[in-house]
């Protein structure tokens, strides 16, 4: 098995749904000064996690927030944009027979998103740094990556302190789609983890849509 296999960690997927907030300029995706935010359910956990975590008895959700764009670049087809540093990105744990079902609703922020996707238990959080989003208008699809750094939550003593910095959060934004709730931009699934030791490169649309396929 080669060594970039062996060292590679998974942490959590998730799927869900983004949005600008606040977005005083509709107009202009993720202009200067806006906010970008996500939220969804996380869908899988890797063996850190798995074992004090239970997707029958529970629903997992999670919440991406406090990133505020702070330099773009649009040349008419791609368009790239760095936010400040530090955003936030935490983790829940809510019962399904008395807990609260995550519910999107439309034109977040409202009355059900974010509430109702941050009501449980804080089982994982930390903050966000090096976030940068990039969509390709000629295919109608983007990602983004990030750099996590784990600091909260009820399960954080089951990851190791040397192994609670360095994660990668990223993934994929699809295309505009009649599944995209009002007022949300697009659909996204990504992944928390921490990879393998790879070459130092920049990466490109296609290998991000590789890496998180």
């Amino acid at each position: 098995m080669p060594a970039f296999a062996q060292n590679d960690v998974f942490l959590l997927g998730f799927t869900g749904f983004d949005y600008e907030d606040p977005n005083p300029d509709p107009g202009n995706y993720l202009a200067l000064g806006e906010g970008y935010r996500a939220l969804g359910f996380v869908t899988s956990f890797g063996d850190l996690l798995a074992p004090y975590t239970d997707p029958v008895a529970n629903e997992y959700t999670f919440e991406l927030y406090d990133l505020v764009v702070q330099s773009r670049f649009f040349d008419g087809v791609a368009l790239e944009v760095a936010f400040s540093s530090p955003g936030r990105v935490r983790y829940y744990e809510d019962s399904r027979a008395g807990g609260t079902p995550g519910q999107y609703g439309v034109n977040p922020p409202n009355g059900t998103a974010p509430p109702s996707f941050v009501d449980g238990l804080l089982i994982l959080g930390g903050h966000v740094e090096n976030f940068v989003l990039t969509y390709d208008y000629s295919f109608n699809e983007g990602s983004f990556i990030g750099n996590a750094h784990f600091d909260e939550g009820s399960l954080l003593g089951w990851i190791p302190p040397l192994r609670r910095d360095g994660w990668t959060l990223g993934g994929l934004a699809g295309r505009p789609n009649n599944t995209v709730p009002q007022g949300y931009e697009h659909q996204i699934s990504g992944e928390c983890r921490i990879p393998g030791p790879t070459p130092a490169t920049h990466r490109t649309w296609g290998a991000l849509k590789a890496l998180y396929r």
